[in-house]
């Protein structure tokens, strides 16, 4: 009864954290969400998201049709407020720059468990605003579970951006699109399977956020 009685408590949680992501998003951006009915209602996924700003993981988990585990940076678990609220909705903290099997292992067995992930292979903001070349870390897991991936698609997060719309007085546009899941072919290699997962992302934007991967088809469909 104990054990129940705390996951009914972290479930409540969990969706009160997910609507005040919506709630604020909605106050403070000019959003425009699409393509939710592609993410998996069951199962495992894993969501492959650009990263150009520090909203972008906060908006996926709070606008996905299902409660995700995200991953992040430790450092986050140290900043004010974003740091509790981050450990109480479960993220999974790695050590960027360094191999973080526990991290891995633990990713894995959200993964395995049925769950959906949260991920932008990047590994850090980009700092060109636009996409910059992928680690191998999404791949990993989407090789190693098998599950279907959802590429994720993010514009107009950039803070520098955000910060100059809020200075004029105005909500940021901001675009957020799932897109279609997809199944990584069989046989393929861990770097092919990296580029394959970043150009299902790349054909999700306009050309201007496509960065080194701008030659991806924008018509692409799996």
């Amino acid at each position: 009864m104990k054990r129940l009685s705390r996951a009914k408590c972290a479930e409540a949680r969990n969706s009160l954290l997910r609507y005040m992501a919506r709630l604020l998003a909605r106050v403070l951006l000019r959003l425009s969400v699409s393509g939710r009915e592609n993410v998996p209602r069951s199962g495992g996924a894993l969501l492959c998201l650009n990263h150009l700003g520090g909203a972008d993981g906060v908006l996926v988990v709070g606008f996905a049709p299902r409660p995700l585990t995200g991953i992040g940076k430790v450092e986050i678990l140290q900043w004010p407020l974003v740091g509790w609220v981050a450990q109480t909705y479960g993220m999974l903290a790695v050590r960027r720059g360094e191999p973080d099997r526990a991290a891995l292992q633990a990713a894995l067995d959200v993964l395995q468990a049925g769950g959906a992930l949260a991920i932008a292979p990047e590994g850090r903001e980009s700092p060109t605003g636009a996409l910059i070349f992928a680690k191998d870390g999404a791949a990993f897991l989407a090789l190693h579970s098998g599950v279907p991936i959802v590429p994720v698609a993010l514009t107009g997060t950039a803070w520098a951006h955000v910060l100059r719309e809020w200075r004029r007085l105005r909500r940021p546009r901001v675009t957020l699109t799932f897109g279609p899941a997809f199944y990584l072919p069989p046989l393929i290699k861990r770097k092919k399977a990296t580029e394959l997962i970043m150009q299902r992302i790349a054909s999700l934007l306009p050309l201007e956020y496509r960065g080194v991967y701008r030659a991806a088809d924008p018509g692409e469909r799996p």
